[in-house]
């Protein structure tokens, strides 16, 4: 029993590393959005979609190892595991509360990032109407004439 809360421990722990890993690389995804250095922006998704692989696989053999735990004792959720009775219940607790906190951090930056990204979208967006706009009008003076040309000539 406490070789698998252990390992569920072992398990939230290496979660945890990747998490701060990723909110390790949000302020500069931030930076490369608002310089709009699209190779660093590349560079940093590739780093953090790695990172979410690895939390994925995580999340797979942790869900496994909970399912384990739950066929041997009556429990739906970790909280309700007896600390007295499995003491490190409290620092699997502990370190599911800690996840909890870097993913609110993680999705308060990633909002941030959403509106910059947004604001620069609506930019390139205004930029891209406005070439638009003066690719029109120089059509307009240098279009071909296929037919003659009257030149009126006052003297």
């Amino acid at each position: 029993m406490n070789d698998i809360i252990y390992e569920m421990i072992a398990l939230t722990k290496k979660k945890l590393e990747s998490l701060n890993i990723i909110l390790s690389l949000k302020p500069r995804q931030k930076e490369a959005i608002q310089q709009e250095n699209m190779e660093d922006m590349e560079s940093i998704l590739v780093n953090i979609q790695s990172q979410i692989g690895k939390i994925d696989e995580i999340d797979s053999l942790y869900k496994l190892k909970f399912n384990e735990l739950k066929a041997i004792i009556d429990v739906e959720t970790i909280s309700q595991l007896d600390s007295m009775k499995y003491p490190n219940a409290k620092i699997l607790i502990d370190r599911l509360n800690e996840i909890k906190s870097v993913l609110a951090s993680l999705k308060s930056l990633d909002d941030e990032n959403n509106i910059i990204m947004n604001e620069k979208f609506e930019e390139t967006k205004e930029r891209l109407k406005n070439l638009r706009q003066g690719q029109k009008m120089a059509k307009g003076y240098f279009s071909d004439y296929n037919g003659t040309m009257f030149i009126d000539e006052r003297n």
